[in-house]
């Protein structure tokens, strides 16, 4: 009787009202998977000996599924310049930093007695006081602090004991996942891809120029994901 069921099924919704069989085979979907390019990273001009941040960068979301991706580096060099840019890439598992401050009252210094924060890698990210609904842009941090000019559109736009705080962009890991060079020609300019079969949760990218004389221009960072 199982069987009788199964067959019913599978010839109601795979076979069209026929068996399964050589002449009436299971649809296979042979369609190419959506594929979708977005800027991650454009900057003008990086001054010589300078890596960007991580609040340069907007992070990939690979955490729908097994994706691939495609990394395209695309920048400009002066007719001086000797060396190239690096492109360093990290990932995170969760694309942000979270946890309470811990010490008294402060309008201006978040304190996470537990966090560990790499020195000033947060400049530029915003960080949202959950408790309170304000926020403010990161302008200095250290392992255990986060400092802003001011917070604003909250309750009471400051600080208090176990107040939830949320950094978008953050929790990035300190090592690089891949680095590497793309090509390099004085007065030149440079589009290079790079490609992944990825396991990251998030992915954000900072370029390292490594000449210490001169500026890069035009650098832009594509992010291709595929599913």
């Amino acid at each position: 009787m199982l069987e009788a069921v199964a067959r019913r099924l599978l010839r109601a919704v795979f076979g069209g009202g026929a068996d399964i069989s050589a002449a009436n085979p299971l649809p296979v979907d042979t369609s190419p998977g959506v594929k979708t390019a977005t800027t991650i990273l454009d900057e003008a001009i990086i001054a010589l000996a300078t890596t960007t941040g991580l609040d340069d960068c907007a992070a990939v979301d690979l955490s729908g599924g097994p994706d691939t991706l495609a990394l395209t580096i695309k920048a400009r060099y002066n007719a001086a310049a000797v060396l190239g840019i690096r492109i360093h890439v990290r990932t995170s598992p969760t694309d942000d930093a979270t946890g309470i401050h811990t010490a008294v009252a402060s309008l201006t210094i978040m304190t996470d007695a537990n966090a560990h924060f790499i020195v000033n890698e947060l400049v530029g990210l915003t960080i949202e006081n959950v408790t309170d609904g304000s926020s403010g842009v990161v302008t200095a941090n250290t392992e255990t602090t986060v400092t802003v000019a001011a917070l604003a559109g909250g309750v009471t736009d400051q600080w208090n004991t176990n107040d939830v705080y949320s950094i978008d962009g953050a929790d990035y890991d300190t090592e690089d996942w891949d680095v590497w060079n793309p090509a390099f020609a004085a007065d030149g300019v440079l589009r290079e891809t790079n490609h992944y079969d990825t396991s990251p949760m998030y992915v954000k990218v900072l370029v390292e120029n490594l000449d210490a004389a001169q500026a890069v221009t035009d650098v832009e960072v594509i992010a291709t994901v595929g599913v």
